[in-house]
């Protein structure tokens, strides 16, 4: 099963992404990774806090990335260049191939969003089925304000290991992005009656963790 990775890295005190040794080897991991994979990787700045950069990669697997690419010799010589540059925050793996997300289209620059959403939904006990359910009903709404192309998600499928998600880690979690024109868009979601409806899926969340970001051209 084609599967999307999602990873959040900080970077270090008084490094920033204008940093052009860190430019260079992050340049250096997307070809690795893309190199192994044979597929497209993305580097994302966090518009909230820019010191945080997000890797978007697809993986035939979960067991390929896991455990053949982690403890490669390739990813640990990544990993040691880049140990004074950045920490991994956390890392986990959705049941959704990139041809399903808003991502430009691989090998081009083609995209129409300034910005995407990325909503982290921790799904209640027990209720995934109705959030399932509750989202495809509802989702239209959303659709149909957006203005910059199709949205997308997935399920994690890597809950169990928790720790690496964060302190939800060991819910049920459904992660959505979505491409917009700004923040400002979003916002204005918020206020329209679609929102009022496509909002009932908070019945079914114990909550969600909401950020922005933007493609980096590395």
């Amino acid at each position: 099963m084609t599967i999307t990775e999602i990873a959040l890295l900080h970077l270090s005190p008084y490094v920033t992404i204008d940093d052009a040794d860190l430019r260079s080897k992050l340049a250096h991991a997307k070809t690795v990774m893309q190199n192994y994979t044979g597929r497209t990787f993305y580097y994302l700045q966090q518009v909230e806090d820019p010191t945080y950069i997000y890797i978007l990669g697809e993986w035939e697997s979960l067991d390929r990335h896991m455990n053949d690419f982690i403890p490669s010799t390739d990813n640990l010589a990544l990993l040691e260049s880049l140990k004074n540059l950045l920490s991994v925050d956390w890392l986990l793996h959705i049941n959704v191939p990139h041809a399903d997300l808003p991502l430009p289209e691989a090998g081009t620059s083609k995209q129409k969003a300034s910005v995407y959403s990325i909503v982290r939904h921790f799904v209640k006990d027990g209720h995934r089925e109705l959030f399932q359910w509750r989202f495809d009903t509802e989702k239209h709404h959303l659709q149909d304000f957006v203005s910059e192309g199709k949205i997308g998600g997935g399920w994690r499928i890597d809950k169990e290991g928790g720790k690496e998600g964060g302190k939800e880690g060991d819910k049920d979690e459904w992660v959505l992005l979505t491409p917009w024109t700004s923040v400002e868009q979003h916002h204005a979601f918020a206020e329209t009656d679609g929102f009022a409806k496509y909002g009932n899926i908070r019945e079914h969340i114990e909550g969600a963790e909401i950020k922005h970001a933007r493609i980096l051209d590395i």
